[in-house]
């Protein structure tokens, strides 16, 4: 049987290392995929304290802007506890590298996970070639899924790409060296909850 966390045990003031952080994400959607009560803190109390004690999140992540993909809710995390990036087909430009950069160097996050998912729409756009005003998003799945035409297998072909663009930077590649950071990537399953973890 899998190990219950207690609130305290999603202290957001602990950096943990990648491997809980990790752990603390499947056990998160574990409990939301069995449909268990989310007992995270989102009280007022806890809003005043992140303002006045500022946040020290375990993990980021950079995920789809697709409105089913709710990192928070898919790992049953509190506020505070994760640094979500959001951009549609999870892509890594300068922009969210900077923001993973922010958060891992910065914050001290030692877990940055690209989570992709099922269905998903930019996908789907790259694969059918769409361009027009997606064209910058569109090609660059498309660059990164090459000849795959399985809309799952595209899905993780693009994190592995986004992971390998966050691993050029340098400030994420030296952290990742120094033991400091892991890079992992997922793929979120959008008819049924579960997260495949790569």
């Amino acid at each position: 049987m899998a190990q219950r966390y207690t609130a305290d045990d999603f202290d957001s003031d602990a950096h943990v290392g990648p491997a809980e952080a990790l752990q603390r994400l499947k056990e998160g959607n574990r409990i939301y995929v069995e449909a268990l009560d989310h007992e995270r803190d989102l009280s007022p109390e806890r809003i005043r304290d992140l303002f006045e004690r500022g946040q020290k999140p375990f993990a980021t992540v950079i995920t789809c802007a697709d409105s089913r993909v709710v990192p928070e809710h898919i790992f049953m995390a509190g506020l505070g506890e994760l640094f979500v990036v959001r951009v549609a087909g999870n892509v890594v430009g300068p922009l969210e590298a900077a923001s993973a950069v922010y958060a891992c160097a910065h914050l001290h996050t030692r877990l940055l996970l690209v989570l992709g998912h099922t269905h998903c729409g930019a996908i789907k756009a790259a694969l059918e070639g769409e361009a027009g005003p997606v064209a910058p998003l569109t090609e660059r799945i498309a660059t990164a899924i090459g000849n795959e035409r399985d809309p799952y297998q595209a899905s993780v072909r693009n994190a592995q790409a986004a992971m390998a663009d966050l691993r050029s930077v340098d400030e994420l590649a030296a952290l990742e060296r120094q033991g400091d950071l892991a890079i992992a990537g997922a793929i979120y399953h959008t008819h049924c909850g579960v997260v495949d973890f790569l």
